[in-house]
């Protein structure tokens, strides 16, 4: 489980993101990312699916995330949305589409750092 000190956790917190942030999206999911404290959110909508298949969802996006923390840059705000097309997907497929997000947005440390 991902930190509670690591969530974006107020509605204000999410708008400032939207607001300052850009977006990236993928096959699956589409992130905003914004500068500022490392903090995560994780999104499902109900176009998703039931209340079941958002909580997965977010249980997914959740876990690449935290796998890949000591991969992404200090100072980076980050939300990830869930793509009515992550129904029903494996986790491999979610965390390539996240990890290939995170890429384009330059929020990834490089591997020769």
């Amino acid at each position: 489980m991902l930190e509670r000190s690591l969530r974006l956790r107020q509605k204000s917190l999410y708008k400032r993101v939207f607001a300052n942030g850009k977006s990236y999206p993928g096959k699956y999911v589409v992130i905003y990312v914004a500068q500022g404290p490392v903090k995560f959110g994780f999104i499902a909508s109900k176009k998703v699916g039931n209340a079941v298949v958002r909580n997965r969802a977010k249980r997914l996006m959740r876990e690449v995330i935290r796998r890949h923390l000591p991969e992404i840059k200090e100072n980076t705000q980050i939300i990830c949305i869930a793509r009515s097309s992550i129904r029903g997907v494996s986790y491999a497929q979610v965390e390539r589409s996240i990890l290939k997000s995170l890429e384009r947005a330059k929020v990834l440390k490089t591997k020769h750092s």
